[in-house]
């Protein structure tokens, strides 16, 4: 009896010291075959890490400290490095890799990477395109993925300048599989996911940045705080880098809230993104126009027209701008500073921003806003997307307009200055891309237009005089104190914006109402 326990004990050891150099052993292959792989990777990926850690009974790895290179096939040049913390996979299944050749993973983890990226604009978008719509070679499952407290650089690979950073960027994916339907420009499904990050900047083009300081998306909603476009240059800065104008822009909004939201991604089909809400809160902008240099003479179109062409489809049910406040400035002449229009307490309501043809809904826009300091303004305006023509409606009525509040805009760029007061101002514009036809009337009282002298400051009394013999004084002789435009047809300008189409509009109907008889036809 004595002895078969002493075989028994004899045999289980044997077996525990066999089954735990098999495990050594199989972890040394594990640990070579992994070897094998990383030495054979295509000749432009380049791993290296400090210690990969095997562990075949979890079905866990990890590498420390692993850095990712990887190169043009073409030019050899580095175009990206990804440096870790550690990566790290979680629960492998053997049984599903051996035996379906799919990977099965509980969760992925890559800790602190660090990922500089040149970016080579010479390489075509349907590149990208093709990588992100290609086929994978295997199946893969995996129940949770992480991206922990990343960095990203993104520089331009031709004067490497910056175009894209963010930092302590977090990324969560759960139910990640590669059973994709077929109609889906991803070669993968996703369910759940939640993405932040913190100082995010943003090359838009050669004049302007984007910054924001926090966002955080999930699957339906998105906050993005603190956004700000900025000109890179100052005013006088930017002058000098133009050879045709542009805006400068210093656009500052508190938070950005986007509600309901979905993205639709089919092959064969544009590209979709929708929303029922966003709303724009606290939001600055400023925009001053150097006029001394050369005209854009572009044609620039309609809004109809832009949503109408985009790139992508849209579909928002509502759009708020909250809390504005505006200021446009526009330098005319060397010798006086920009004229300033301001606009304060702006809030704005726009629905139905859709290019979708199905949607027959037009696109309506309503202002509610204080023009320069202490005139209530507010506006009515759609317009019909799938109307080739762009027929619109803007319909607007002004509040007491002390003339003089005009003149920081008109005496620095028109070289006069208006008294008096506008105490009622209704108009409303019916146009289309070419033409349009305004209705204006006015109340006012004690009107003058004053031309100045070439100084701008001294009053040229002949052509003063002259001016005011075609302008009624005052709207008191019309029986309901208003006087009307009897304007026919106002052409378009399609090189300039449609704020210049409506500002047209607006001072043609003025001086109808003004210099005519005060009463339509």
């Amino acid at each position: 009896m004595a002895i078969n326990r002493k075989k028994v004990g004899i045999i289980f050891i044997i077996v525990f010291v066999l089954a735990l150099v098999g495990l050594f052993t199989a972890k040394h292959l594990a640990a070579s075959k992994f070897e094998s792989l990383v030495q054979n990777l295509p000749d432009h990926i380049n791993l290296q890490y400090n210690n990969a850690d095997i562990d075949l009974l979890s079905g866990n790895l990890t590498l420390e400290n692993p850095l990712v290179t990887i190169k043009g096939q073409v030019t050899n040049e580095i175009n990206a490095q990804i440096a870790f913390k550690s990566l790290e996979v979680n629960n492998l299944s053997y049984w599903e890799l051996y035996r379906n050749d799919a990977i099965n993973l509980e969760s992925a983890k890559l800790i602190e990477p660090n990922i500089t990226y040149y970016h080579n604009k010479n390489v075509q978008e349907q590149s990208y395109d093709a990588m992100l719509e290609g086929n994978l070679k295997k199946t893969f499952n995996i129940e949770e993925f992480y991206v922990e407290n990343a960095k990203i650089n993104v520089f331009d690979i031709d004067n490497d300048s910056l175009l894209f950073s963010s930092e302590h960027l977090n990324i969560k994916l759960s139910s990640i599989t590669s059973k994709s339907s077929e109609s889906s420009k991803l070669p993968f499904v996703i369910g759940d996911f939640n993405f932040s990050t913190k100082n995010l900047k943003y090359q838009l083009n050669d004049f302007d940045d984007l910054f924001v300081k926090s966002i955080d998306i999930n699957d339906k909603n998105s906050k993005l705080s603190e956004v700000k476009i900025q000109t890179k240059y100052s005013k006088q800065g930017l002058s000098k880098q133009l050879k045709t104008e542009r805006d400068y822009i210093d656009l500052s909004i508190n938070s950005i809230d986007i509600k309901n939201q979905n993205v639709v991604l089919k092959k064969g089909m544009r590209s979709r993104f929708e929303a029922n809400q966003i709303d724009f809160n606290t939001l600055d902008l400023e925009v001053y126009r150097d006029k001394l240099i050369a005209d854009d003479v572009k044609h620039k179109p309609l809004y109809s027209k832009m949503l109408r062409e985009l790139g992508f489809d849209l579909d928002l049910n509502k759009v708020s701008i909250n809390n504005g406040q505006i200021v446009y400035e526009e330098k005319v002449k060397i010798d006086k500073p920009a004229g300033k229009l301001e606009f304060s307490n702006f809030d704005a309501t726009i629905k139905n921003v859709s290019n979708n043809d199905a949607d027959t809904l037009k696109t309506t826009i309503n202002i509610s806003t204080i023009f320069m300091k202490d005139t209530p303004l507010n506006v009515n305006w759609n317009f019909d997307v799938s109307d080739i023509n762009d027929r619109f409606m803007f319909k607007a009525d002004i509040g007491l307009l002390q003339a003089e509040h005009l003149n920081q805009f008109m005496q620095p760029n028109l070289n006069l200055k208006l008294e008096g007061a506008l105490l009622k101002t209704y108009f409303t514009i019916d146009g289309t891309v070419n033409t349009s036809q305004v209705d204006l009337k006015t109340d006012y009282d004690q009107f003058d237009v004053i031309i100045l002298k070439d100084d701008g400051k001294e009053k040229n009394k002949f052509l003063s005089g002259l001016v005011n013999l075609f302008i009624s004084k005052d709207s008191k002789n019309e029986t309901d104190d208003f006087r009307e435009s009897d304007t026919k047809t106002v052409d378009r300008d399609k090189t300039k914006s449609v704020f210049n189409y409506v500002w047209k509009n607006a001072q043609s109907g003025l001086l109808s109402a003004m210099a005519g008889d005060g009463k339509k036809e």
